[in-house]
């Protein structure tokens, strides 16, 4: 690329160092009138995706969600188990009573009963089973929509550091801009001045640098913007200082996919997590309608008990233990239940979970509908971003080549300062575009694997 120096004459510098400025506009906006203040917090991409993680509401509730389910297994499994009570109570009570010859005499009674009891269902019409399925399938259900929350929140963070990037990409072609404006302005004012350009020509180009300084501003809003909807997204704290390092382009090996569609939607269908945690739903409903059917079964338990007492007035004044042995009792025996008529509470109850069940099915169609639709757009979208990047190669290449071609006339006195800092301008703006494309292209990709189901979290998503 080439600079106008102190001197007046031009000379190349890296494209690197053009993407080092860039990179210094972009991370920090402000940075430099922040710098002694605070100093900002450095924070990598796969940080950030760290943070979210670890802080997201939707992913801690989802967590939370599958505590609860599994919790909720465990009771049901121990619902197989026979159910053990104890009671014990004791009573203290006086009063009078007539001895054998007549008299009114006063006595005092005190008790001490106690008994242990147990039951056991034999038979619940399946209830208990359909109730344990249901449980187990709500907490698969839980644990998928976990692992897809999770996703979806990567592909948030990712989807803002993709904003981010663009928008300071777009302040540095917008920096340029005005200073190829700037340079201009002062090419026409030499000409006005010797005469040999009218003064609408000056009036002109005023207002075109206004304009470039306009763009300047309202660029470095949108980047200062795109800064605060990613703090928003990690949930970190508004008043610090932070400087996003997102990853480096030339560090990211590009390498275009041939994506079949069809292919793409097989594999959405055979591996979204929404799509099987919504099947597992459906299970869990089918068990809720065998569950609410088990109602029209009879129920039959099991049940025993053991039970004694002491007093000390035993009128055989036996000791403790031997009360205990003496006034010993036990039984065993079952029963069965069955309601004959509850209002139709149980056909209600039946109803109502058939009605879950097809709602489950309804909505297991409308997330493959969305999901093909999602595929789609993810596919077209890879597609065009693909296309960009080629191109933006081409006018990277052709800029290039003009600039070279400009910088060569103007040495020779062939070309004039206003082609050279058009060209300059240009190829500028072909170097941001093609950074643009680079990383547009890179997250259109992880946009692909993710509607597909195919987003590993367990490894980094930029190698």
């Amino acid at each position: 690329m080439y600079m106008v120096n102190h001197a007046g004459r031009f000379r190349r510098t890296p494209l690197f160092a053009l993407l080092l400025a860039a990179g210094m506009f972009l991370f920090a906006p402000g940075g430099g009138r922040h710098a002694q203040a605070q100093q900002p917090r450095v924070i990598t991409f796969d940080e950030a995706l760290r943070i979210a993680l670890d802080r997201n509401v939707q992913v801690k509730q989802s967590g939370n969600n599958i505590e609860l389910s599994a919790r909720q297994v465990f009771q049901r499994r121990m619902d197989f188990l026979p159910s053990f009570s104890m009671s014990t109570n004791g009573s203290r009570g006086s009063g009078f009573a007539q001895d054998q010859a007549g008299r009114n005499i006063q006595f005092t009674s005190q008790n001490l009963n106690g008994s242990v009891s147990g039951q056991v269902n034999l038979f619940d019409g399946f209830a208990n089973i359909a109730a344990l399925r249901q449980s187990q399938h709500t907490l698969q259900a839980n644990e998928l929509a976990y692992d897809q929350t999770r996703q979806t929140v990567a592909f948030d963070v990712a989807n803002n550091f993709l904003f981010y990037v663009n928008g300071g990409q777009l302040v540095l072609i917008q920096q340029e801009n005005l200073e190829a404006q700037r340079q201009l302005l002062d090419q026409i004012e030499e000409f006005v001045n010797v005469g040999s350009r009218p003064i609408s020509d000056l009036y002109q180009q005023q207002a075109a640098t206004a304009q470039a300084e306009l763009n300047v501003l309202t660029s470095e809003r949108d980047a200062e913007l795109s800064k605060a909807r990613l703090i928003q997204v990690l949930q970190l704290d508004p008043r610090g200082e932070y400087e996003f390092v997102a990853p480096r382009y030339e560090d990211v090996p590009v390498v275009p996919q041939d994506y079949d569609l069809q292919e793409l939607f097989d594999i959405a269908f055979a591996s979204r997590d929404d799509l099987a945690a919504q099947e597992a739903r459906i299970r869990a409903a089918q068990q809720g309608v065998r569950l609410a059917k088990s109602v029209f079964w009879p129920r039959v338990d099991l049940g025993g008990s053991y039970r004694s007492n002491y007093s000390p007035n035993d009128f055989m004044s036996r000791s403790f233990l031997d009360q205990l042995e003496g006034n010993r009792g036990n039984s065993l025996g079952f029963n069965i239940s069955y309601s004959i008529f509850d209002g139709f509470s149980r056909s209600t109850q039946v109803q109502q979970s058939e009605v879950q069940y097809r709602n489950a099915m309804l909505e297991m169609e409308s997330l493959r509908q969305n999901a093909a639709l999602q595929v789609r757009q993810g596919y077209l979208e890879y597609e065009a971003a693909r296309k960009s990047l080629e191109v933006s190669e081409t006018q990277v290449l052709a800029a290039e080549r003009a600039l070279e071609a400009s910088q060569n006339r103007y040495n020779v006195g062939a070309g004039t300062l206003v082609e050279l800092s058009q060209a300059q301008a240009q190829y500028v703006s072909a170097v941001s575009n093609r950074v643009q494309a680079q990383y547009n292209f890179l997250f259109q990709g992880k946009l692909v694997d993710f509607f597909v189901g195919r987003l590993d979290l367990s490894t980094p998503l930029f190698d």
